[in-house]
């Protein structure tokens, strides 16, 4: 007998793009191009969504149907079944002109997103799922959506992130104010949701302690596993520092400043950058570029269509430069672990530091401390040894952690549990 789940979550991925098209207003994809945010709608992202759905495919036991809002979608509501899998995809309430403009002058940052949640609404009632799981509390535009899931009907909400305990580190007052935003719905989601799946000690601490006392916490985790691939590839470049959106929250900056220090002992050096960087962003890497008159040594490739494209682009890099801001073990030091790539990054507790428990597998040191991180890429390039011994040993640490496979089935045994217990 299948459990009838829904997923309510953001993705995109070649195999799901074949099923729909999308259409912008031109007027709108030449103010968003003027911006600095030109439109792109055949790019990856949610790649953990999309590891999971594989996975799934799999997993027979379960009637998954998946529902995701989709910005600038031709069709109000497009419906597809791939490999067992149901998805119901419709069109983002700011995906036309009027829309748009309205949301970025008007109610940005107070948005609630009330027309996504009225069209997931009906999708609800008429799938009649057993669970509804919600990936990701931090995207208002569909995560709000378990607000409005019926009282009958058991909830989780999966973290890839916890705002709300990051509001007080932001320096940035338009940063903070978003985060602030988004972390105040963060609260509201996870006050209504019965079950909220994460395996990270902090975020658990920080609900208990400032959110929901009593709640109710299942240990999974999203599908961040990542293939092993250690062949050699030509290297172009000899630092990578990449992302999928590069802005305050992230460090990009550190990343650069650290590298101005490395480049000067060693001149030699190149860097790459990859992914989107937020207009205002670009200006600050811009003006650090200019300053320590490294034009001819960073590279910048901007936002790439696919995950693909991204893992390709990074392996023509010798080493990765990823250092945090806020992230416990984002999947960008995984996908490098994974592709043979060294790893420079710096302490996060409860995040990094568990990379080197049973060897060393990435260089570490203190956030924000340019001279630490610009010492650890030198050793890298002073000494080959270090880097092949961390190479190896990076991929021995992802080997032992638990795959995409196993952790799905996992979710699998949390939904069959969820219902034997109503």
């Amino acid at each position: 007998m299948q459990i009838k789940v829904v997923w309510i979550c953001a993705f995109s991925n070649p195999k799901v793009r074949e099923h729909f098209t999308t259409k912008i207003n031109p007027i709108l994809r030449f103010i968003l191009k003027k911006k600095g945010h030109p439109v792109n709608t055949s790019v990856d992202y949610g790649i953990w969504n999309s590891n999971a759905i594989k996975e799934f495919e799999k997993i027979k036991d379960i009637d998954l149907h998946i529902i995701s809002p989709i910005r600038y979608l031709s069709k109000k509501e497009v419906r597809f079944d791939v490999n067992g899998i149901h998805y119901y995809f419709f069109r983002d309430e700011n995906s036309n002109l009027i829309s748009q403009l309205y949301y970025q002058l008007v109610t940005k940052n107070k948005s609630l997103f009330i027309k996504n949640r009225k069209h997931v609404r009906t999708l609800v009632k008429e799938i009649n799922p057993e669970i509804v799981h919600v990936i990701g509390a931090e995207n208002p535009y569909y995560s709000l959506a378990l607000l409005d899931i019926p009282d009958k009907i058991p909830t989780i909400i999966q973290l890839q992130a916890l705002l709300d305990r990051l509001v007080e580190n932001i320096a940035n007052q338009f940063e903070k104010k978003n985060i602030a935003y988004k972390g105040r719905l963060e609260r509201q989601i996870i006050d209504k949701a019965d079950y909220v799946g994460t395996e990270v000690v902090d975020f658990k601490e920080y609900i208990k302690e400032e959110i929901k006392p009593e709640t109710k916490f299942l240990d999974i985790s999203i599908a961040m596993g990542n293939e092993i691939n250690l062949t050699e590839d030509v290297k172009v470049y000899d630092f990578v520092y990449f992302a999928a959106g590069i802005n305050e929250n992230k460090a990009g900056d550190v990343a650069l400043k650290s590298f101005a220090i490395a480049h000067q002992l060693h001149p030699e050096i190149t860097l790459n950058i990859i992914g989107k960087i937020d207009e205002d962003f670009r200006k600050i890497l811009d003006e650090i570029i200019s300053k320590n008159r490294l034009e001819n040594a960073v590279f910048i490739e901007g936002k790439l269509p696919t995950h693909n494209d991204v893992i390709s682009q990074i392996r023509k890099s010798k080493y990765a430069l990823l250092p945090l801001k806020f992230d416990f073990v984002p999947n960008t030091i995984r996908e490098a672990m994974c592709n043979g790539l060294p790893v420079v990054t710096t302490i996060t507790e409860n995040g990094t530091t568990k990379l080197n428990e049973k060897r060393e597998s990435v260089l570490l040191s203190k956030p924000d401390d340019h001279n630490a991180i610009a010492k650890n890429m030198i050793k890298l390039i002073e000494n080959p040894s270090l880097a092949e011994t961390l190479r190896k040993n990076a991929a021995i640490s992802e080997e032992e952690r638990i795959n995409n496979y196993d952790m799905m089935l996992k979710w699998a045994d949390v939904y069959k549990k969820i219902k034997s217990n109503r």
